[in-house]
């Protein structure tokens, strides 16, 4: 196998089609936010004004692309001294991350070709960080064995714990009875009965064609403004959702549910997915109405909604939320790899990771941010 590294733009766009074909090929990669379109969203968006690199490591088989590990690479700095690492993407808007390998290959052998190029090419870079790797992946398993390489060391970090529902085999009745957000379904029934003895006008919208999307998506901006969040950080996350999820309502592949009251709304989900298996990627509710838990009754209807369209799974991402916890039936684990290599400044920040920040943080009585293992290999 041939590998190398993809860091300019016009590589970048030469390997839509080959990335959205690997992407497809195994069922734990066939997610929108697996496909080249994210990621080049997420590229030009936020790798580009974060001053990030592109860093993508391609695997090939003669002609043929069989791998992608899509990094970019940027800077850090640890007691006044700056490093590189390498990272995935715009890791706050992705729920997974992974390596994509094509079907027809072994995937250890594709990871292997990806990692010694990796090590092969260590002078350039000093830190490799790979965030939201889903405990069930192969490429998490190959990581944490980590049988591939010597020379390198390794610390596993806990990362999210993502709720989920799984809808296979379940009635609404029987979700509800067992598993289901007893408070959400008791809140809704109250708050309806309230705004019908009022006389109002309320109900989810759900907007998941191209010509309603961008309405969807400003009402999700005017519930996000009435939130306790606050508007998006910059213009360019509402740009990244407008120009990605135009494109994916094209292919059905993204639902922005609002919950209205009258002519307000005051709930909203962004959610992508295909094929049964959906992800919320961010909710919010209007502050203004907190006392009648918007949030909760859109969660409520959603779920209803999944039900009438029969998906498979309804993946909450992100958080581990108390709403979440009292809604789902699992849940999906991730964990945060740091690794290192034999170069000096690589050792260095290990050697600070582990040795002298849980150090000064003993002295300091502060307890670590999350455990962690770290694993030494030679």
């Amino acid at each position: 196998m041939q590998t190398r590294f993809i860091t300019t733009d016009e590589e970048l766009l030469a390997l839509k089609e080959d990335w959205d074909r690997l992407a497809t090929c195994r069922p734990e990669t066939d997610m929108p936010f697996y496909s080249w379109d994210w990621f080049y969203c997420s590229w030009i968006h936020f790798g580009k004004p974060e001053r990030q690199e592109l860093f993508i490591v391609a695997v090939y088989e003669a002609d043929r692309l069989v791998g992608i590990l899509p990094l970019v690479r940027g800077q850090r700095k640890s007691s006044r001294i700056a490093y590189r690492i390498l990272s995935f993407c715009n890791t706050g808007m992705m729920p997974r991350n992974t390596m994509y390998t094509d079907s027809g290959q072994e995937q250890e052998t594709v990871f292997r070709a990806a990692w010694n190029h990796l090590f092969d090419h260590r002078p350039l870079w000093d830190m490799l960080e790979l965030a939201n790797v889903p405990d069930t992946s192969p490429f998490h398993r190959f990581v944490l064995e980590g049988k591939h390489r010597p020379g390198y060391s390794l610390i596993q970090h806990r990362g999210l714990t993502s709720p989920l529902v799984s809808l296979e085999g379940l009635t609404y009745d029987g979700y509800f009875s067992k598993y289901g957000n007893k408070d959400a379904r008791r809140r809704f029934k109250r708050v309806t009965e309230k705004y019908e003895a009022e006389n109002k006008c309320w109900g989810m919208k759900i907007y998941e064609n191209e010509w309603d999307i961008q309405t969807g998506i400003d009402l999700a901006l005017e519930v996000r403004r009435e939130s306790w969040k606050g508007e998006f950080e910059d213009n360019e996350s509402v740009s990244f959702y407008r120009e990605l999820f135009a494109h994916f309502a094209s292919k059905k592949e993204v639902i922005i549910p609002i919950l209205m009251l009258e002519d307000i709304p005051i709930a909203a989900q962004f959610v992508t997915g295909r094929e049964g298996r959906y992800f919320l990627h961010t909710n919010d509710y209007h502050s203004g109405f907190r006392e009648t838990s918007p949030g909760l009754c859109l969660l409520h209807l959603m779920l209803i909604e999944a039900f009438k369209r029969q998906w498979r799974v309804f993946d909450f991402t992100g958080s581990d939320y108390k709403y979440k916890e009292d809604s789902c039936t699992g849940h999906q684990y991730h964990s945060m790899f740091q690794i290192f290599h034999s170069g000096w400044k690589s050792r260095f920040i290990y050697g600070a990771k582990t040795l002298l920040l849980p150090l000064i943080r003993r002295i300091m009585r502060k307890p670590a941010d999350g455990d962690f293992i770290a694993k030494k290999r030679r």
